[in-house]
């Protein structure tokens, strides 16, 4: 029994270990999206559909559902202190894709279905950052749509909520920066 504890606690940290250092790679090789770099895709043509997003905190969601139950369609359903709670936890640096534009907001989809969140330019130190957009700001939370319904986004990771923001891998921003040719030189005519 007790090689049996071992070999599962043994495995248990094998795998954090690897998810610990896979998110911090993905974050070395990570850029924060922002105002300036959104318009210079957009000049060069380039589809931000087609772009891979992510966030770089962990965001929770949550609502409160009463004591009755109720369908839930996506997340976790929560008993506390006798009310049923609705969770969805979007890991940092969890992949998402941009399903739609509305201004200078981005609509990113962290699942399939009709389930975003918007992201857009800040202000104050985050103004060329594209941060998470919500409202009824309060104690570091704030307000936001999310598969039809109405949630509370907290930061899992941070205090405030508004210091979460999106970002791309490196190599799409070097990619697009990077303009090479190669010259065959030239010879002396005779």
């Amino acid at each position: 029994m007790s090689r049996i504890l071992t070999l599962m606690l043994c495995v248990a940290v094998t795998t954090f270990l690897f998810s610990c250092s896979s998110s911090k790679k993905l974050a070395k090789n990570c850029v924060p999206f922002t105002r300036d770099l959104k318009l210079k895709l957009e000049s060069s043509n380039i589809n931000l559909n087609q772009v891979q997003f992510y966030v770089d905190q962990e965001l929770v969601l949550s609502r409160n559902m009463g004591v009755q139950k109720v369908e839930v369609k996506s997340g976790l359903v929560k008993l506390k202190n006798g009310q049923y709670i609705n969770e969805v936890i979007i890991p940092a640096y969890t992949p998402g894709v941009c399903s739609g534009i509305d201004n200078d907001k981005l609509m990113v989809s962290f699942e399939k279905g009709n389930s975003t969140l918007a992201f857009g330019p800040g202000s104050g130190y985050t103004f060329n950052d594209f941060v998470l957009y919500g409202t009824e700001w309060k104690n570091g939370t704030a307000a936001v749509n999310y598969n039809s319904s109405k949630f509370r986004a907290s930061c899992g990771s941070c205090s405030d909520v508004a210091s979460v923001t999106l970002l791309i891998k490196k190599k799409v921003f070097e990619k697009m920066d990077r303009k090479s040719r190669t010259l065959k030189g030239r010879t002396v005519s005779k």
